[in-house]
């Protein structure tokens, strides 16, 4: 299976509150390798470095050392534009607030990543109503978010993460702000979908139980994990 993610000895430092003080590290020495199809939960409690290790995979952060590949390539060589456009077309997001527009409708919301200018495929708008009956929204197509339930907006942000059938998805808490029963729907559409899609799905969460539905799954403990 083609490797879609590779990090290797990845350090992330930030400033310390107080000058003169060390450097805080969030992250020591992850080294991280995913393949297509390949769905792993990252847990750990508050403050281990789950999200800066999802905002690195997803180039919205960047390394202090190690190395970040996608699709082979370092992101980091990229000019802004073409790191943009990259992200755009290989990179799909879903966060704990499913951060949809409240102005737009749900077709909308899933057509987002297609209007950043970067989108090469003219069928979108035929996949993002593909997308959204498939996970059950056809009914609610043209209503706001304002009008839906929360599980039912949560599955309008995995409908636009996957609108351009990314080659990598990443998750953060996807289901922290949902009731049991409803986490359980998400937790269990959001694998279906990057599994159809053959994304590499690398999902962080405090929940044991989502994490139980994963074929694989790592704890970050003191900034340090290791999964090859």
């Amino acid at each position: 299976m083609p490797l879609v993610l590779s990090m290797q000895n990845v350090t992330r430092e930030f400033p310390p509150a107080v000058p003169g003080q060390p450097e805080i590290a969030v992250l020591s020495g992850v080294s991280l390798k995913l393949v297509s199809g390949m769905a792993v939960a990252i847990r750990g409690p508050s403050g281990c470095g789950k999200s800066t290790l999802l905002y690195l995979a997803g180039t919205l952060d960047r390394p202090t050392s190690g190395t970040v590949e996608i699709l082979g390539q370092n992101p980091w060589r990229l000019a802004t534009r073409d790191l943009a456009a990259f992200r755009n077309q290989h990179i799909g997001f879903i966060f704990q607030d499913h951060q949809l527009l409240p102005q737009c409708s749900v077709l909308e919301n899933v057509l987002l990543p297609s209007l950043a200018g970067f989108a090469a495929n003219g069928n979108l708008r035929e996949r993002a109503l593909q997308l959204i009956e498939r996970v059950g929204l056809e009914h609610r197509t043209h209503q706001r978010p304002g009008q839906l339930s929360g599980g039912e907006r949560q599955r309008v942000a995995v409908c636009r993460a996957l609108l351009q059938q990314p080659s990598l998805l990443l998750a953060d808490e996807p289901t922290g702000n949902l009731d049991p029963v409803t986490a359980g729907e998400i937790g269990s559409l959001l694998l279906e979908l990057a599994a159809e899609n053959q994304s590499a799905l690398l999902c962080v969460t405090h929940s044991d139980e989502l994490a139980s539905r994963f074929p694989q799954s790592l704890t970050l403990t003191n900034g340090t994990a290791d999964l090859q």
